[in-house]
């Protein structure tokens, strides 16, 4: 599910910030298939009512506001509206209520631009509030598939149909992937499609749902659950997990199916973001602490301070955002004796019986990518292939194809077995890295199936961008070049 909190003017992804004097929204977008009717995309924008002026009439007072919608394919328009929104009536002096609009709109395979306006039509000085937002559509005729996830705010059976219905339910929306604490629960809805194309209704799939730390992909809190389902055309999923104890951070709420072997049939994953007051003093277990006395300890051997915080910079591919943040933003690296305590303790988290073996192990292998991975601009350890070695160990395989006549020089790494010590272990894994940059020595990652890494299903295309005189933005693969064995290497690497 795309989501965005607008203001005016908008950023990327997730949360956007601006000014358009007092105009404040929030919009998410799902998509979903009709079996009759085909894609569809649902817009969900919630208005601030605080942010709107209101006017008068003989009902009461409501903000009205103009709506409207524009959706591109290839330069073409294929879908315009434009309407008016009024919000709920209150009386002179209540407090203006927010409100909801909820659309519907059909949909074609391929790449879209979707535009969208809001006006505040009680205020005059008001800007126009716009959003510009690129929307694919892939429709999976033959494939087990899972639609976007809505996140819901609250549900109720259905007694009268109404634009919020669905499967015998009325789902508002919720639009924003932020909880606060206020927010004790997380509610979702999701549809899977075509199971009965693979599945009987005698026979039975497994939807798993779950939420993940976002960083090392651990169940959190054991929020975790299944159903079984026989195959059908739809099959729609509505399910709460309680956040009471979910702490702040982020975090994936994942949906998969399952086949009788256990094998992913199709997997979505919406990251949400949790905020919990901390009422203790600010020394989080998890990460690493700055205080203490580490006299006589490993570390104490080590005192100048450019020294020490290359130490701690290299330790960035097998740390946590929040480790990654302390190194970054709140170490004082001209104080040795706070990066010493920070080291010791980041080694003892890893290995409480040993931590300056664990460290002396590690350092060996940071001296290795220096020495194969450094260019002019980064140490080993910050390029890409660097990070991904100390991450995961040594690839079982590399094919190394620097020469191929219609493509940036590049490697594919395998690993039989992927793991960072952090999540489960993964199986059959590649990393594609590309040297796109002319007189540089920078192999940087452009495609991985491995979990959360970089996922591009453009990369053998963007691979051949060097022989490529024009830009397809809907084509994935590289098509015939001459020498060329990137999708061959990748399929079947040696």
């Amino acid at each position: 599910m795309k989501r965005f909190t607008l203001t005016f003017c908008l950023a990327l992804f997730s949360m956007f910030s601006g000014l358009a004097q007092d105009l404040r929204a929030e919009l998410a977008l799902a998509r979903f298939l009709s079996p009759d009717g085909g894609p569809y995309l649902e817009t969900y924008l919630k208005m601030d009512g605080n942010s709107l002026k209101l006017t008068e009439d003989e009902t009461g007072f409501h903000a009205t506001v103009l709506i409207t919608y524009k959706i591109s394919k290839a330069g073409s328009t294929i879908y315009e509206d434009a309407y008016k929104l009024n919000g709920p009536i209150t009386s002179e002096g209540e407090v203006s209520l927010d409100f909801v609009d909820l659309q519907r709109i059909p949909m074609k395979n391929g790449k879209h631009e979707l535009v969208m306006t809001i006006k505040d039509l009680n205020n005059e000085k008001g800007k126009e509030a716009k959003i510009y937002q690129d929307v694919i559509i892939e429709q999976k005729l033959l494939k087990v598939f899972i639609s976007d996830v809505q996140l819901v705010e609250s549900f109720e059976k259905t007694t009268s149909e109404n634009v919020f219905s669905k499967v015998g339910f009325d789902l508002f929306p919720y639009t924003s992937n932020f909880y606060p604490e206020s927010r004790d629960a997380i509610t979702f809805y999701a549809e899977v499609y075509n199971s009965n194309r693979k599945f009987g209704e005698e026979d039975e799939f497994l939807v798993n749902m779950f939420v993940e730390n976002a960083d090392d992909g651990r169940i959190v809190n054991n929020l975790r659950t299944f159903i079984k389902q026989p195959g059908q055309i739809v099959v729609p999923i509505l399910h709460s997990f309680p956040l009471v104890d979910v702490e702040s951070g982020n975090y994936n709420l994942v949906i998969e199916a399952r086949d009788r072997k256990n094998e992913i049939l199709d997997r979505t994953v919406l990251l949400i973001q949790r905020s919990k007051t901390i009422e203790t003093t600010y020394v989080e277990e998890s990460t690493t602490q700055t205080t203490g006395d580490v006299s006589g300890t490993f570390v104490d051997i080590y005192n100048r301070p450019e020294e020490l915080e290359e130490y701690l910079r290299c330790l960035h591919p097998i740390s946590n955002e929040e480790e990654i943040t302390d190194v970054n933003r709140r170490m004082n690296f001209n104080d040795p004796i706070m990066m010493k305590r920070y080291m010791y303790n980041f080694w003892m988290q890893r290995n409480p019986a040993n931590p300056e073996d664990a460290w002396l192990k590690y350092w060996k292998e940071v001296e290795k990518v220096n020495a194969a991975y450094s260019t002019n601009i980064n140490k080993g350890y910050d390029t890409d292939r660097g990070r991904v070695y100390l991450q995961y160990g040594a690839p079982n395989t590399i094919s190394p194809n620097y020469f191929e006549p219609n493509t940036y020089p590049y490697e594919i790494w395998h690993y039989y077995k992927l793991s960072d010590g952090l999540g489960a272990d993964q199986s059959n894994r590649k990393f594609v890295f590309a040297n796109t940059e002319q007189g540089s020595k920078e192999f940087n990652l452009i495609h991985s199936d491995a979990k959360n890494e970089i996922n591009n299903r453009r990369w053998n295309y963007d691979l051949h961008k060097r022989s490529t005189s024009t830009i397809d933005l809907d084509q994935e693969n590289s098509g015939e070049h001459y020498g060329g064995r990137s999708q061959d290497f990748f399929e079947n690497p040696f």
